[in-house]
């Protein structure tokens, strides 16, 4: 309470009634500098006691914390959004089965125009060609 008290009566050099009316602060005319907000800084430690060094070592800190929470947040929400990307690169199962079905139905029109072909070589060159064709896929063994 007596803390409170005291800032209440506090004054900031170059700032008039900036506590008792804080809107004052935004619309103030006086550009902030470095060492007005220093001085202010300052006439705070003052009244609350406290070490400016100390103060100020604390505030620097906690920035340095601050960015670095931000950063890692920032490369999490960038992880995440690589791993929803690839997620979305995958059709859904009923797509997937369709396209299975497709590349099987070409597939097998793929080797019947290749017997044909190779039937076509071989009468063509005088040889005699089979009417039914096999072929075998897979490992060996």
């Amino acid at each position: 309470m007596d803390k409170e008290a005291g800032l209440e009566e506090l004054e900031i050099p170059g700032i008039p009634e900036a506590l008792d009316h804080p809107e004052l602060l935004f619309d103030y005319d006086v550009p902030w500098t470095v060492s007005l907000v220093r001085e202010g800084i300052s006439a705070l430690v003052r009244a609350a006691g406290e070490d400016l060094e100390e103060l100020l070592e604390s505030a620097s800190e906690g920035a340095r914390l601050e960015v670095r929470s931000t950063k890692m947040e920032a490369e999490r929400v960038d992880r995440d959004l690589r791993d929803m990307s690839r997620e979305r690169l995958l059709p859904d199962e009923m797509t997937l089965q369709k396209i299975a079905r497709y590349e099987a139905h070409l597939s097998r029109g793929l080797y019947q125009a290749k017997h044909e072909l190779e039937a076509l070589q071989t009468k063509r060159s005088g040889g005699a060609a089979p009417l039914a064709r096999l072929d075998v896929q897979g490992l060996e063994g």
